[in-house]
């Protein structure tokens, strides 16, 4: 985990889910906004891949683009630790530490999209 700047502390405290892998797609570090939108424990989201919180096989695919160093942007369904559905939007982008990469992925939940009435 990722302590010590001001940096840092500002974003464990942000309102927006933050989620940083390493370049096997991992989660080694998240936020606590992070824990509170997907209903994990910090321990059980570094337990994960990139794309595993995603609901649907779209979802899913939009991380292997991340991974290939794509800049991702967009909305998604992210499947909560119980089970339920939230409808979010998320950015990411493949950056680097220490000259190693990483993935970093904010995620905020949203309101599902209207549906178009059946003519």
């Amino acid at each position: 985990m990722l302590h010590g700047t001001l940096f840092d502390k500002g974003v464990l405290a942000a309102d927006v889910a933050t989620l940083l892998a390493d370049e096997r797609g991992f989660y080694i570090a998240v936020n606590d906004e992070a824990c509170r939108l997907t209903g994990y424990s910090r321990a059980q989201l570094t337990r994960l891949r990139a794309g595993e919180l995603a609901a649907d096989a779209r979802s899913r695919a939009i991380y292997t683009q991340l991974l290939n160093g794509r800049k991702i942007q967009g909305r998604k369904l992210v499947r909560r630790e119980d089970g339920s559905i939230v409808h979010c939007r998320y950015w990411g982008i493949k950056t680097a530490i220490t000259r190693l990469p990483y993935f970093l992925v904010l995620i905020w939940p949203t309101r599902p999209p209207k549906r178009k009435p059946i003519a």
